[in-house]
């Protein structure tokens, strides 16, 4: 079963990795945004896929654990689940795209 983070502005956000895969579902995007999320903020969130991907865990993101044994890649499954729904496939688009950097 995946650690699962969920970024909502009203239910607190816990990035822990409790399992072999990590399931990211970005609930903040913004309709009035072509892509739904502002660059820096994809920019963000490929640079934390790419870090779970290697079995890290993301420094900016809040924690309550520590990280233990040793890292191991994982499989991160990354959604935009959020408000601005239309803009929901440009903004996976435009991370993927980050990804691929």
């Amino acid at each position: 079963m995946p650690g699962v983070f969920a970024e909502h502005t009203v239910y607190p956000a816990i990035a822990d990795v409790t399992g072999d895969g990590v399931y990211a579902r970005l609930q903040q995007g913004d309709e009035k945004l072509e892509v739904g999320y502002p660059p820096q903020t994809l920019d963000a969130w490929a640079a934390r896929a790419k870090t779970w991907a290697r079995g890290g865990a993301p420094a900016d993101l809040p924690r309550t654990d520590k990280a233990r044994g040793k890292p191991k890649p994982r499989d991160v499954f990354v959604y935009f689940i959020d408000e601005a729904k239309l803009r929901a496939p440009a903004a996976a688009m435009e991370l993927i795209e980050r990804l691929k950097r």
